[in-house]
């Protein structure tokens, strides 16, 4: 009974100081991940990533690194069982890190990436309406806003991204009409012999009311310029029954058309010109 007892006060004693041996080993382990990462060593690095949280759970910091290193790992349209699982390390490290770190902007928008990266729409959606509960200036419900509309047209449900861009107003919403207008583009300029035509006609003229808005926004958008004049094409196709209004849609495409090189031209001049005064101020102003 005594030694029982001796046996397990010399464990009790040796504890702190076992636990202090991990703790230095953790370090020294997350210390040598951080210099393989900076060598591009990845696969190295998230290994001894991993082994430094094995041995002290508590430096939750850490999952931070394995996210990033898992993300530098995986690679988008990939559907190996390697490739899955770098994003399934990569999206639980994040997770894990931002539970400590909730106000981590940069990695939630890494965790958000990956999700619509490996198709988990819903995962980002329901991620943004917590976030979105969370917010609580104008400012921050903007910035979420803006990620559901996103992350609604990689799910091809425009109809939603419609509405949520008609009530959005942050400085990147010509940027975001482009996108959904692009979107509709797409849908007519692939549709199979199938689909409705009525659909496609909806999807046009939704594409051109959103590219409208963003040139409205930003007169000199020459990509959506671009894409303004190629949905007048895919209108000209809709409404190829009625010879008049097909040509004046065609008429239409050409004259964005041309708009859109002008002001490329006018684009490339200034961008000329602007270096060619660069290239003369250091010229006269040798260092």
């Amino acid at each position: 009974m005594h030694k029982s007892t001796s046996m397990l006060l010399a464990f009790l004693l040796a504890a702190p100081l076992l636990t202090g041996c991990y703790k230095v080993q953790a370090r020294a382990e997350l210390k040598k991940g951080n210099s393989l990462y900076q060598q591009e060593s990845y696969r190295e690095a998230l290994q001894e990533f991993q082994k430094g949280l094995e041995l002290d759970p508590s430096v939750t910091f850490a999952w931070r690194s394995v996210g990033l290193t898992a993300l530098a790992l995986f690679k988008p349209g990939d559907e190996s069982p390697d490739n899955k699982k770098y994003a399934d390390t990569a999206i639980e490290a994040f997770q894990k890190y931002l539970a400590d770190y909730p106000d981590d902007e940069k990695i939630r928008d890494y965790l958000l990436s990956t999700y619509v990266n490996t198709k988990r729409y819903q995962d980002a959606i329901a991620a943004l309406d917590k976030l979105e509960q969370q917010q609580k200036t104008p400012d921050g419900k903007a910035k979420i806003a803006a990620s559901k509309i996103r992350v609604f047209v990689q799910m091809d449900r425009l109809d939603e991204a419609w509405k949520l861009a008609q009530a959005y107003n942050g400085p990147d919403k010509p940027e975001i009409l482009y996108t959904i207008g692009v979107s509709d583009w797409g849908k007519s300029f692939n549709a199979t012999a199938d689909m409705d035509p009525a659909k496609r006609a909806q999807y046009v003229e939704s594409g051109l009311t959103a590219l409208d808005q963003a040139l409205k926004l930003r007169p000199q958008y020459f990509e959506a310029m671009v894409y303004y004049s190629l949905l007048f094409r895919e209108k000209a196709k809709v409404e190829s029954a009625d010879a008049a209004k097909s040509a004046q849609d065609l008429a239409q495409a050409e004259e964005w058309k041309n708009k859109a090189v002008e002001l490329r031209k006018q684009q490339k001049a200034e961008q000329e010109k602007k270096q060619k005064e660069e290239a003369q101020k250091k010229a006269s102003h040798p260092t």
